[in-house]
Formats: structure tokens, sequence, C-alpha cells
């Protein structure tokens, strides 16, 4: 900072409330800021740059006080929190507390609010208490918050008395008792963990507060600074509590977290503690991280912020576990229960006998999670058990790997009825799950740059093994009552564990992830010595895994050559109710806004109508024919139980052909028929439901005569209402009319309200309002993609296929909608379905003539789509 000295020069007789002191202070600090940025961009040490922000900052204010408050007035300045701490990033809250003494409580200094007037007048955004030693007191033990501020105090000027009698206050007389203040930190811990799913491993990490984050090493400083009276992680290491491999961990992390936080306040101009996808880029490139074969550079970057905060959670575990050993549970007499010659409990947690187990019994490593899993009242591992597995890690070896024991002892953990989630993620955190599956261990951190996977694929993983164990307790069997009577019906649950944990072994390796999932699975079974049976069920789950998804979402799953050609697929029951649990587990596990009713429908749907086909040997049930006359048999038995006339039902189905019949669910045409049948004669007849009884999902049936523009004026109305349309299906009667059925989701609306917006638009079809969203969301920005379509002719069926890639946006359907108006293309049904930033659509289509395209005309009309989805 000796460039800026200088600055520094005021003049005795300037005065401090002077437009031209306020300028010099403004132009002071920009020039601060400025110098700093070059020492970052030119690798001057972080620690280095924190420390001189705030030492800068010092210096400001120290001036400006003396320039407002006499030196004998009994008033101190302090800097606390982390400014306290004398780290500063560029954009770091700057909290100060002033301390009175009593005998001007009452009446403040006159200069004392000019002082804070002019700091916020300067740029500086302070946050500031006023306060007696006494007021502090009484907040403080109310307060943990202020407590912990007052921990953390350092004088920058005026009355050194009052900040020694505070200080007597905070470290002589503490506020808090040690035992409470440990247990009311290490709950605020837990519950700000909550907040982030309680995993480092989000999409957008917040690099303050997540997991893993600069707030667990401060957890670390507080119960420090409270209980043993050390100031810094090097106290810690002084008083024995830090190895010197723990000490030099956790500044190794903390120095790449600052290094982080400081670029993103450069990048962001203002405090932002969150790593947004957007800043991800960036910070990459500014870090110097470089782009491989198979991986972008974000990739690298955030796998490294992953790991980082993955050793930043094992350390804090690790010495807030030795914390409460001597803080909570120093004084209880000491309670041994022997486990066997390796293990025994220590006042309700586990530990090992002594500290050579893991170096003479390796296979130790493995049996201390399974003792976890068949004793659930143990609390947890104690401290030394844990530095001791850390120790030993590199044990586990091939050797290791190769041992029958240790191959017996992993499979005993996966078929546990208990505990599997939580000890495969107690592994995961260990290391140990990474050292004895090699594969699994470099997918550790592994993040995929887009909307659609908001978690590392390890923590995908174990997410998705939480969600397969969700399935086989009672306490979740409401949520899920299908897939509940399903698992109880597998023949070996320990196959769809494996599965899972297999199903994304070979994401970011490049090629196709099912494929090489296959190479590592196999050699997983071999290795575990399974059957050539449960070996390749095991491998057609991993390499099926997206299929049902994929069928569900992309297929007319009302269509019995579709179901016919996934039964083909899946080939049993058994197989079949494997990848249905796989697969509704593996969604949940991708982004918690992607699974919804819907997609819990089409599942459903899926799996009833494939288990159906499967169980159902009688080649004239499985028909086409024999499907339309079942369909209409049940809808007619429902209709004339409801007191409708069987001859106007007649009349009606008479209008339809098979198709509709094949495209609708019985219950469905009994609701669209009932509407009909109740409605009075309006030109357009409109109805809405929740679909499938789930309040966040509407089906929308409209029948009215069939004109050109419908479909296009329909999307422009319901993505005006910001409605997602997920499906939709248009049949016609032969009496021209069309019944379009649509199924959406999005902000809640009154029924009523859409249907009237619905009425008014098709009732004026030359006037279609179309979709200007005001803002695209910013992430949407940062994804666009080439749109990609794909044709493919169902001469069978009359129809063409269309499938269309592109980057998600707002009024996406609309602008597709106006180009087949365009084009004449007729629209039979649509398969529509956002992932992340990404649109998968199907759409079946044909000329007016019912007839599939052309080739000239699939030409014509990928040309039209390409130039309008390109802007």
């Amino acid at each position: 900072m000796d460039a800026l000295d200088s600055l520094w020069t005021i003049g005795e007789n300037s005065k401090p409330d002077s437009t031209a002191n306020i300028t010099f202070f403004r132009n002071a600090l920009k020039e601060g800021q400025s110098h700093l940025v070059k020492q970052f961009e030119q690798d001057v040490d972080i620690f280095t740059l924190v420390h001189q922000r705030s030492h800068f900052v010092d210096q400001v204010l120290q001036q400006l006080w003396q320039h407002h408050i006499s030196p004998e007035t009994p008033v101190s300045l302090l800097a606390v929190g982390g400014y306290g701490r004398g780290e500063l990033h560029p954009f770091s809250d700057i909290d100060l507390l002033i301390i009175l003494d009593e005998s001007v409580s009452e009446q403040p200094p006159s200069g004392l609010s000019d002082f804070l007037t002019q700091l916020w007048d300067i740029g500086l955004e302070i946050g500031h208490s006023v306060r007696t030693i006494k007021e502090c007191r009484q907040q403080a033990e109310t307060d943990i918050t202020i407590a912990t501020n007052l921990l953390e105090t350092r004088l920058l000027c005026g009355d050194t008395s009052l900040f020694s009698d505070l200080q007597q206050l905070t470290v002589s007389h503490k506020t808090w008792d040690t035992r409470r203040f440990y247990l009311e930190k290490r709950q605020e811990q837990e519950q700000r963990h909550l907040k982030y799913n309680d995993t480092a491993n989000n999409l957008e990490p917040n690099i303050k507060e997540s997991p893993g984050g600069l707030r667990d090493i401060q957890i670390i400083s507080w119960v420090a600074r409270q209980h043993f009276d050390v100031n810094d992680l090097q106290g810690l290491k002084q008083k024995g509590f830090l190895s010197d491999s723990e000490y030099t961990t956790l500044e190794s992390a903390l120095r790449f977290l600052w290094r982080i936080r400081f670029a993103l306040h450069i990048q962001a101009k203002r405090k932002e503690e969150k790593l947004m996808i957007d800043h991800q880029r960036e910070l990459a490139i500014q870090l110097g991280y470089k782009e491989t074969e198979s991986r972008l550079a974000v990739e690298v970057f955030m796998k490294d912020y992953y790991l980082c905060a993955r050793s930043i959670g094992q350390m804090n575990e690790l010495l807030l576990q030795l914390f409460e050993e001597n803080i909570i549970l120093a004084d209880e007499a000491r309670d041994i229960t022997p486990i066997n010659s390796r293990f025994q409990i220590h006042n309700g947690y586990l530990e090992t006998i002594n500290s050579g187990i893991f170096a003479f019994y390796s296979h130790a490593m493995l049996e201390l999670f399974l003792i976890l899993q068949q004793h659930q009242k143990i609390k947890g591992v104690r401290a030394d058990t844990i530095r001791q597995v850390y120790a030993h890690i590199h044990l586990i070896n091939k050797r290791f790997r190769a041992d029958i024991k240790n191959r017996s002892l992993f499979m005993e953990i996966i078929r546990q009825p208990l505990g599997i989630t939580h000890e495969f993620r107690r592994m995961n955190k260990y290391g140990v799950l990474g050292a004895y599956l090699p594969e699994f261990g470099q997918v550790v951190g592994q993040m995929q740059h887009d909307l659609f996977h908001i978690y590392t694929v390890d923590e995908h993983t174990l997410f998705l093994v939480r969600n397969l164990r969700r399935f086989s307790c009672e306490e979740y069997k409401d949520e899920f009552p299908l897939c509940s009577r399903v698992y109880y019906e597998l023949p070996k649950t320990e196959l769809l564990f494996i599965a899972g944990l297999y199903h994304d072994i070979a994401k970011g390796r490049g090629g196709d992830h099912g494929i090489l999932g296959v190479v590592d699975a196999t050699a997983f079974c071999k290795r575990h010595n399974l059957s050539e049976f449960d070996t390749s069920t095991i491998t057609f789950l991993v390499r099926q895994h997206l299929t049902m998804s994929a069928t569900a979402q992309k297929l007319d799953i009302n269509d019995p050559d579709v179901i016919k050609a996934f039964a083909a697929k899946v080939k049993t029951v058994d197989r079949l109710n494997y990848l249905y649990l796989l697969t509704v587990a593996d969604i949940r596990a991708t982004n918690n806004n992607l699974w919804n009713g819907w997609r819990d429908s089409l599942l459903r749907q899926l799996y009833n109508a494939t288990r159906q086909w499967l169980e159902q040997s009688d080649k004239a049930a499985r028909s086409t024919a024999e499907k339309v006359k079942q369909r209409q048999k049940q809808a007619h038995q429902q209709l004339t139980f409801q007191s409708c006339s069987a001859s106007q039902v007649d009349l009606i189905f008479q209008e339809y052909d098979n198709d509709y019949f094949l495209r609708h669910t019985t219950n469905q045409i009994v609701w669209q028929t009932t509407t009909r049948l109740h409605s009075s004669q309006e030109k357009t007849l409109i109805n809405s439901r929740p679909h499938d009884e789930q309040e966040d999902t509407l089906e929308i049936f409209i029948f009215t005569k069939d004109k050109p523009r419908l479909f296009a004026a329909t999307t422009a109305c319901l993505e005006q209402l910001q409605l997602n349309i997920l499906d939709a299906k248009i049949s016609g009667t032969s009496h021209g009319h069309t019944l379009n059925t649509y199924i959406v989701n999005g902000p809640t609306h009154e029924q009523n309200i859409i249907t009237a917006k619905l009425r008014e638009q098709l009732e004026n079809l030359e006037k279609i309002k179309e979709y200007c969203p005001v803002l695209t969301p910013r992430k949407m920005k940062l994804f666009e993609t080439e749109v990609t379509l794909h044709f493919r002719a169902n001469e069978q069926k009359n129809h063409t296929t269309l499938e269309l890639g592109t980057h998600d946006r707002p009024g996406l359907l609309s602008m597709v909608a106006q180009v087949f108006l365009q084009c004449d293309i007729q629209l039979s049904n649509a398969k529509l379905a956002t992932l992340g930033d990404q649109v998968e659509d199907i759409f079946f289509i044909s000329k007016n003539d019912g007839q599939p395209l052309s080739k000239d005309e699939e030409a014509q009309l990928k040309q039209a789509l390409t130039e309008n989805l390109a802007h």
C-alpha cells in the first residue's frame, strides 16, 4: 500500500465535511481498490491482499474519526466480524461497533452522527451498532450472534480503557457458558446446512454459507476462541488440536476460497457470495483453468471447488467432534461397551480399541460402517478414529480390493436393511467409497455445466440411493405408494443399489456413459462374485437407466406399438420393477424442480401398461382393435352409470376414430364426453380440472369447430398466462370438430380466468397475441445452443415425427406454432419436455390431407424452424 501513502496527507486547515475531502476519500478508496485488483492479477498472496484491504480501510476510518471525535471523548470505535479479524475482500461488509461510556450514553457526541454520515458519503457501506458495555453484555447474553461478534473485536481508535473493559467481558468473564455456546453453534450450522440440502455440491454454491464454505471454518474458530482462548488456526495447532497436515489442509482451503471470493467480488462489482453459473465461467478463466478433451474449464474449476469444500467439511466434522469430546463429554463418566476385538462404543460414539487397528486389520475400515448400520443407537465416530481412517486410507489399494473379506464386507453393507444412506454418505465424506471403488472416486466433485443437473455426480448418486432406500420405509409409503409396493416385490434389493451406484459412473469421460458404465458395473459384479443372471440385471439397468424416462416423455405411451417395443426391451416384470424404481429415484435426485405430478403420472401409466402387456399372453388382448374395444366399453359403462343417455354416448363415440380411444385414457374419455353432454351450445367448449389429482398440474379440454390457427392461438394464450405446456393431444371428429387436450403447470390461476382468456383468444383467431416476455431469465441466456431437428416418417400411423432440440426460452412453443401455421402443418400430438436449460420436444405432424410430410416438405419446415428459432 506504499504507493497510496501520499493520499493520506490532508491539509491541517481542510474541513472534514467539505466537498473536497469527500472527493478526496472517494478517490482514495477507488485508487486503493484498483491497486488491490492489480496486485491480485499479479498473483500477490491472497492473505496479504485481504489484510491490506482491511488496513487500508482502517486508515480511512482513523483519519475521519480524528476529524469528528476529540481524543478526550469516552468513546471507542471497534471493528467486528470479518473486519474485526482484519479480513476484508473488495466489497465485504465493514461492521463497526461504537462503545459509549455510561457518562455520554444519554447524549452521544455530536460529531458521531456526522462521522457515520461521511462514511456513507465517501462510498463505504457500513453496518454499525452503538452500545454501552452494559448494553453489550445484556444483548450478548440473549443473542448468540452478538456474543459471537464480540469475540472478534479490534480497536481502531478512541478510548482504550473502554475496549479493555469489553475484552474483560468477552474473554475473562464470558457472556455464554462454553457448553451452551458450542451446542448453539453446532445447531446453527446444522440449520444452515439444511438450507443448502445439506450438501456442498450444489450447482450454484454459496462460498460463505454452504456446507464446506468459509462459515464452516469460522465455526471452528469461534468455538476455539470461546473455549480454548485461541485466535486462529495456528493457535489450535499449537494447542495440539490440529496436526501439521490438517493445518496445511485448512490453510490451503482457506487460501483457495479467498481467491475465489476476491475474484467474485471484482467480477460482480459488489458483495457477492453465491457462485452463480454465469460467474463460474469467467472465474475459471480468471483463475487460469483450461479446457480438457472431455471437460470444460469451468467444470475443472468447479471440481476443485467441490473437493476443497469436501476437505473443509471433513476438518469441520473432525474438529467439532473433538470439541464435543473436550467440552460436552469431558465431565461424563467413561462408559465403554465392547463390540468386538477391534471396536468399542465410547460414551455413545464408535472408536477403535487402539490406534493400530487399521494398520493390522485394514478390513476394519469397511467394518466400521457396517457396525454403524447394525447399531443404530451409535451417535457417530470419535475424532481419533476419524483421524485414523484418514491416516490409513492409502491401504485401500488394489490388494485391499482383491481381498475376499473386504468384498464380502462391502456387499454386506449394501444388503443391510438400515443405514445404507447415512453410511454411504459417511464413506464418501471420509474418502473410503472413492478409494474402494476408484471409478466412483473419479466422479467425486464432477459437475455437468448445465441447468439440468444441480448436483455433482457423486452427490446425485447418493441422493438416488437415499430415494431408493425411502421406498422401503413405512414413513414414506404415502409419498410413493406404487414404488413402495413394487420395492417389496424385488427378489434382491442389493441389485438395485448397485445399479444406482453405477448408473452415472462414467460421466465426464466422453462417449455414452450408459455403455461405458456397463463395463465398470460388469467388473464390479465379477469382483464380488455375482451370478451371471444378477450381473445381467445390473448391466441392463445401467445401460437402460434413461430408457423408461425417455419413453414416457417422448413417445405416445397410449400407442400399443410403443408399449410393445418398450416391453420387448424390458423382457420381464422383475426388470420392469427394478427399472421403474431406478427411474423415479434418478429423476428426483437430479433436480428439485424436475419431479412433478405430470412425470409421476406418465411413469405410472407406462409401468402399468407395460406390466399388463408382459403378464398378458393372449395375443388378442394385446391387439389395437381389442384395446379400442375395451376402452370404449369401460367408458360407456362409467357414463351410463353416471346416468348419461346410452344413445347420446353412442352418437358421440361414433364421431371418433380408433386413434382417439387409443390416445386418451378411460378417465379422460368419460370426462370429455360428460363435458360435451352437459354443456350448452357454445361455439367453443372449454373445461379444466387438476390433472391426475395433482394440484400443480392442470388438464384443459377444448372442443370447437376445426379451424386454422387454433394451435397457434391456444399456445400463445397459455404462454401469456406463463403456463408451461407439458403435453398436447389434438383429435378430429367426423363432423369437422376438434378435441384438444393440454396438460399445463406453472403459476396458480383461477380456472375460470384461464377459461375466459382462452375463450377470448379462440373467438378472435385473426388477432393472436404473441407472447413477448419483458425479460429473458439470466440463466437462459447462458446456454443458447443450435437448433437440432430430426424427422421420422410413420407411414402406418399417417404422420411424421419431428424431434426438436434447442435451448429453453419464453414463448418457444408459440414460435413453433406460428411456423406450423405458415407451413400448413397439422399437429395431432405433442410431447414437450424441458430438461434444465434444454428443450426436447416431440411433435406428431402431418400435411393438411393427413399424410406424412415428403422429403421436400421436411426440408422446407426445417429451414423455417431454424430461421425463426435462431433469433
